[in-house]
């Protein structure tokens, strides 16, 4: 019965290990989008916009 539990722990382990990487991936890539989105913030935030959402320029 030892064996049997050895090997579920053995499995049980691995899984947490697929699990952590998988979290430390989505990490780095919410940091990115959120420095990315930082990034793309106007400078003066009471500036009036020089383009529309859908990119086109504001006249």
């Amino acid at each position: 019965m030892s064996e049997q539990a050895n090997c579920l722990q053995v499995e049980m382990l691995a899984e947490l290990k697929k699990q952590t990487a998988l979290l430390e991936r989505m990490e780095k890539q919410q940091g990115l989008l959120i420095q990315a989105l930082a990034d793309d913030q106007a400078e003066d935030p009471d500036a009036t916009p020089a383009t529309y959402m859908d990119g086109s320029p504001c006249r």
